[in-house]
């Protein structure tokens, strides 16, 4: 028996790593063998003494194509040991006697090639193979996973499989490219006692033996290798398993009605929206599996999505808060979209990857808006994808969202494509695609797109195709040049705004916003970018197609508005397109005025939002100073929704990370004024009342506030915790234990600690005891002793300065008093003890903090060894954290001193606002 993996494959193997090293190795596979069918048995648990291998058999009927001579066949396999290999006609008869030990494995390209004596004619062949592999503990191909029986307390284990990106390999020889679809028929060898899921229904189990049984699928659609699926488990299903159903374990059973329930509708949405229903598809079976080990929120196998426990699961009480609750909505819509796409219509290789991402995404958020409109997703949308892949997308590391297909051919080149630009700036190009042409143009695009390349694979210009003939015909745009800006080039533009002739014209330029213009970026791209805009004249934040075009070779736009002078403008119409707005002083300080009236102007909260998020970034840079943005946020005293104080709260965490501890005092009393309406509509009190995002809402405000001691917030928290007790949502209960633990109830959250069984409430609870101001205490009777883990004393300690950041020089000071006292409660480990020091130092942003640090450096850091280059890096963070502060922040602290009544002369303040920002832009 002859085994790959041992000395002759390996031998063969580090010389083909050698050869391909030097020449160039190959990574994709050729055209002129096509699999079409894999009959393929997976025989699990049939040895005791080696219960994490299995054994496999694979027959993969193949067509030879082409003109080309075919004498070899090529197709992948990783970490599996070949026994036996045979190729067959399309009449059953033997082609050649295949002898194991001949099979070249390559490991650099995971290729396995199958010498041939003679050419292979074209026609049909099936090429098999018997081998073993384990079942791993990575969570790739074929892994292992438990979970403890309730009831029992007995040890339960099941098999799953996770075979994106390119693990298919791992758990059978395959043509594993997205392109060389092929149908599948499975079955799982198992033992009495478990059961098999697959993409497709059981059609029969049979006796192998005894104790042992073969379950036997359906034949799968035509479909990718990576969305072959398993697991192997004792699981109880929730529905019709030949239709739609939820399985999980027996326990969890009455904790999936949420999950099955979003499941329908969400499917029946699908079938509307896409009209093709997904019975059509292929396939007739739907489920949806949890597992206790997963590495993804969900994986989208054709006809067996699995969801790691914490997306299908609620655990009432604990886990079935509204957060909780969206975060099950948006991953059931997000991974039930792939059955179209991706499943039915997929990439044709890696650097296409947002074609199955993008949409995923995008109707993640809005497929749930339209079917829990409580949740708002729609504006939640702007705050947290397109705000937040914004800084992604302004650096040199980013990427662009279709890759040259030439540079993604490695594994690790193909892991590089699945990255949040796939995901969120996907969806957000998704998003104004859909604004710009109108929905009912747009889906009937997507429809068509969907219908024409089912079963099939597609490149971007298949889409942009059904884009195109569907563009409406008013507009003129060179579409080619506006699809591709956003999706080949990386990167987006920011519109500088200026008004004259007294507001009857205003010109538009664009530049490609950039957080950092040293760092190797290209800032001379340009896009072609639609513009949109309301005025006080004509205050229409609902039209969101594009009132013109800047085309990239045009140096300005201009807007006229002869009639009428405006008194404001807001460019980017609900954040609808892809882009930043800077507005000229006398511009910004207009719409301020605008947001301050009734009812802020009409502008909804998606632009207030932009515009708020849009300053932080220009003054982060050095477009304007962070006064005048604190300046405009006095504007929020009036607000009460969430979305613009999502967007706030963002830009002020860096900010107030970044402030000197002599301007905490005022940075306080700033906060209490801005929260005056929403703190009035809120306070630190739950209601019935409460729709989903004053809850959101709440427990930022309460956070931000109680972590500043600000309004009596810690005071007010403690009060209905001791007076008026009753236990928060699961939204809120985090905030509001951290809120009182600052108080004399640290010690009764302790409790709640103590006496908690619930893993992951008491996780929370840990979290939230650790946000005492009793830091000493806390340090030396939990963090020092021995009943926590080194896990939870990271934890605690970083919650201990995050959440008092007025405190972090005296805990600091408490840790390196003696380091080597921390180093032995973190296991003796020196390496999380630098990490431990080097995380705090994030918040130091003083000159006299950083002699703290350099002095704890030249005293300790040779207990360290290796890692005090952890600390010799932590020492270049701060000292750039500083000149950054010195460099942005100054003009800041005098302008919250002014406006709090400090004793700085107004003159100087006047003179610092008036610096030429010539100098913020170096």
């Amino acid at each position: 028996m002859n085994r790959w993996g041992k000395r002759t494959g390996l031998r063969l193997g580090l010389a083909l790593l050698l050869i391909g090293l030097c020449a160039g190795a190959d990574y994709r596979l050729g055209g002129s063998v096509v699999p079409s069918f894999y009959n393929l048995t997976i025989d699990v648990l049939s040895n005791a003494d080696e219960p994490t291998v299995f054994n496999g058999e694979v027959s993969i009927a193949l067509q030879v194509v082409g003109t080309a001579e075919v004498r070899q066949i090529t197709l992948h396999k990783d970490a599996i040991d070949i026994e036996e290999c045979w190729l067959y006609n399309g009449s059953g008869d033997q082609v050649q006697p295949i002898d194991s030990s001949q099979l070249i494995y390559e490991e650099a390209t995971q290729q396995l090639t199958v010498p041939l004596s003679q050419a292979l004619a074209n026609g049909a062949y099936t090429l098999g193979f018997k081998y073993t592999g384990k079942i791993r503990t990575d969570m790739a191909g074929l892994f292992s996973a438990s979970y403890v029986e309730q009831d029992t307390g007995k040890t339960k284990w099941l098999a799953v499989t996770q075979m994106q990106r390119i693990n298919a390999r791992l758990v059978f020889p395959c043509f594993d490219e997205p392109a060389f679809k092929a149908q599948f028929q499975l079955q799982i060898v198992r033992p009495s006692g478990y059961e098999a899921i697959s993409n497709t229904k059981l059609l029969y189990s049979s006796a192998e033996s005894k104790d042992r049984f073969v379950d036997h699928f359906e034949v799968t659609p035509a479909m990718s290798t990576y969305l072959l699926a398993f697991i192997i488990a004792e699981y109880t299903a929730r529905g019709n398993v030949s239709e739609f159903a939820v399985l999980t374990r027996p326990e969890f059973y009455n904790k999936t009605e949420f999950s099955f329930q979003v499941g329908q509708r969400v499917v029946a949405a699908y079938d509307e929206l896409f009209q093709q229903p997904y019975a059509s598809l292929g396939n007739d079976v739907l489920q949806y599996a949890t597992s206790p080990r997963f590495p993804h929120n969900g994986m989208e196998n054709w006809g067996l999505i699995i969801y790691s426990d914490d997306v299908l699961v609620k655990e009432p009480g604990y886990t079935d808060g509204w957060s909780d609750k969206e975060f099950t909505i948006r991953i059931i819509a997000h991974e039930t979209s792939h059955m179209w796409f991706g499943d039915s219509v997929t990439f044709s290789w890696w650097s296409y990857f947002w074609l199955n991402e993008a949409f995923a995404r995008y109707y993640e958020y809005f497929m749930a808006h339209q079917l829990y409109p409580e949740y708002r997703l729609d504006e939640q949308f702007v705050v947290r994808q397109m705000q937040l892949i914004f800084a992604t997308d302004a650096v040199n590391s980013t990427q662009p969202m279709t890759s040259p297909e030439a540079s993604i051919q490695t594994p690790s080149q193909i892991g590089y494509k699945f990255s949040s630009i796939a995901y969120a700036k996907g969806a957000c190009i998704v998003r104004m695609w859909r604004n710009v042409m109108g929905a009912n143009n747009f889906d009937t695009a997507i429809r068509n797109y969907l219908k024409q390349n089912h079963l099939g694979n597609t490149r971007p210009n298949d889409l942009f195709n059904h884009l195109i003939k569907n563009w409406p015909a008013a507009q003129y745009v060179n579409q080619e040049h506006f699809l591709s800006d956003f999706t080949e080039q990386v990167g987006y533009p920011m519109l500088i705004v200026n008004a004259s002739r007294n507001n009857h014209v205003v010109y538009v330029e664009q530049q490609r916003f950039l957080l950092n213009r040293g760092d190797g970026s290209d800032p001379d791209l340009r896009y072609t970018v639609p513009i949109t805009y309301a005025t006080n004249l004509a205050p229409d934040f609902e039209n969101l197609t594009p009132k013109i075009y800047h085309h990239k070779p045009v140096d300005l736009v201009e807007l006229s508005f002869e009639e009428e002078a405006i008194d404001w403008i807001v460019l980017n119409l609900k954040q609808s397109n892809y882009y930043r707005v800077l507005y000229d002083k006398p511009l910004l300080d207009s719409l301020q005025v605008a947001l301050s009236s009734s009812n802020h102007s009409g502008v909804p909260v998606e632009n207030r939002a932009q515009i708020v998020d849009d300053l932080f970034n220009f003054a982060r840079v050095g477009y304007i100073d962070y006064a005048n943005v604190f300046e405009f946020m006095e504007y929020l005293s009036q607000d009460v929704d969430y979305v613009p104080w999502y967007a706030t709260y963002q830009g002020l965490q860096f900010v107030a990370k970044r402030l000197p501890l002599n301007n905490l005092p005022n940075f306080k009393k700033y906060l209490s004024d801005i929260t005056d309406a929403v703190f009035a509509k809120l306070g630190v009190t739950w209601s019935p009342d409460d729709t989903v995002l004053d809850v959101y809402n709440r427990n930022s405000l309460v956070g931000w506030l109680c972590r500043y001691q600000a309004r009596d917030c810690n005071q007010l928290v403690a009060d209905k915790f001791t007076n008026d007790f009753a236990k928060p949502s699961p939204d809120y209960r985090q905030t509001f234990y951290c809120a009182a633990a600052r108080s004399e109830s640290y010690k009764q959250v302790m409790q709640f600690y103590r006496e908690e069984t619930n893993p992951k409430e008491r996780e929370l609870l840990w979290a939230a005891a650790s946000c005492t101001r009793s830091y000493l205490a806390h340090y030396q009777n939990e963090i020092l002793a021995d009943g926590s883990t080194v896990s939870q004393k990271t934890i605690a300690l970083a919650q201990m300065y995050e959440q008092n950041p007025d405190l972090i020089n005296s805990i600091f000071n408490m840790l390196a008093a003696n380091i080597t006292q921390l180093a032995e409660a973190l296991d003796n480990d020196w390496s999380t003890t630098a990490v431990v020091i080097s995380d705090l130092a994030e918040y130091f942003t003083t000159r006299e903090q950083y002699q703290l640090l350099s002095n704890f450096y030249d005293t300790n850091h040779l207990l360290f060894g290796q890692s005090a280059s952890v600390l010799s890096n932590a020492l270049e963070t701060v000292d750039q954290n500083v000149q950054w502060a010195e460099m942005r922040l100054d003009r800041l602290a005098y302008y919250l001193g002014k406006r709090n009544g400090g004793q700085q002369s107004a003159q100087v303040l006047v003179m610092l606002l008036a610096l030429p920002m010539l100098l913020a832009w170096l």
